[in-house]
């Protein structure tokens, strides 16, 4: 544990509401998304660093210790902190002397009246009509990728909502060894839900991460899949997604939208077939990942969020 200058009480809500997905077991659900997953790591994070954190589960729940963290049911009474982050949750049942609004989702935030709004981008922040407002993002677990393994030849990996990237299937029908991982959507081809443990064993067998980001409407503002998939040293070809040409652009290959079908297999083909531009890509992807590290990107809260 890292003695911080001064202990604070921390707590995190969270706004989900109906979209509880992980029925009554937050830790053990398979490949939470990108929002939830950041909630928590940084809870955690903030709490190996010495900070007293407590976190508001978005079910019933009886009041549990895990990693540190205390973590209260929907229904517990309202709490008192020093700092409070709330996760797009506007009802603000806790309080604390200082509140900040963690917006992730693609809307608007309803009601601004937190000391700070924090995003995860400065694309997602100007999107949502609060440019130059903090930006921070998620991180990364950096000892998950550290070491070598033996890659799968050809396997080319997805790990995103499906409906973001719909053309990732036809792309990958071109890979006799692609994956697509995430929870399924109705109406789109299958995708494969996969255990944390195996997602990263994934991230890191892969050869290629493909990324063909084109949703009817923005919803993707950081892709913690990317930058896993750049810690493992993975290279990745993203769409030219705003957020994702601001924070991935300079270690990614970047192919522009609308997305062509042949100029991806062939990006991917080159990638695969050329060592020497793979080493290159995926040295600059784990530089790139380097700071992300969760450690880092728990402090860069407190500081956005004003302290």
């Amino acid at each position: 544990m890292i003695a911080p200058e001064r202990k604070l009480r921390i707590g995190f809500s969270t706004g989900y509401g109906d979209f509880n997905y992980w029925g009554t077991d937050w830790f053990n659900a398979k490949q939470i998304g990108g929002s939830e997953h950041l909630l928590t790591e940084v809870a955690c994070e903030l709490a190996r660093q010495g900070h007293e954190v407590s976190v508001r589960l978005p079910y019933p729940s009886h009041a549990l210790a895990h990693r540190g963290v205390l973590w209260l049911g929907q229904e517990a009474e309202a709490q008192r902190y020093d700092l409070l982050f709330c996760f797009d949750d506007h009802a603000r049942r806790d309080r604390a002397d200082r509140t900040a609004l963690v917006v992730c989702r693609s809307d608007p935030p309803p009601t601004t009246n937190f000391d700070e709004l924090l995003f995860l981008s400065a694309h997602h922040a100007r999107f949502l009509g609060h440019a130059g407002r903090p930006h921070v993002g998620g991180g990364v677990n950096l000892a998950d990728y550290e070491g070598e393994v033996k890659r799968t030849k050809g396997l080319v990996l997805c790990t995103s909502s499906p409906d973001r990237c719909q053309a990732a299937f036809q792309i990958g029908a071109a890979f006799p060894r692609f994956v697509f991982t995430y929870k399924p959507v109705p109406g789109l081809p299958p995708t494969r839900q996969v255990s944390r443990a195996d997602l990263v064993k994934l991230q890191r067998e892969a050869q290629v991460l493909i990324y063909p980001y084109d949703p009817r409407r923005e919803s993707d503002f950081f892709s913690m899949a990317i930058l896993e998939a750049m810690a493992a040293g993975t290279p990745c070809v993203i769409a030219d997604g705003e957020s994702h040409v601001e924070l991935w652009g300079d270690a990614a290959v970047v192919l522009p939208r609308p997305v062509r079908l042949a100029e991806w297999v062939e990006t991917v083909e080159d990638i695969l077939g050329e060592s020497r531009r793979w080493k290159r890509l995926s040295e600059a992807g784990r530089a790139c990942a380097r700071g992300y590290a969760w450690d880092v990107v728990a402090r860069k809260y407190l500081t956005a969020a004003g302290l």
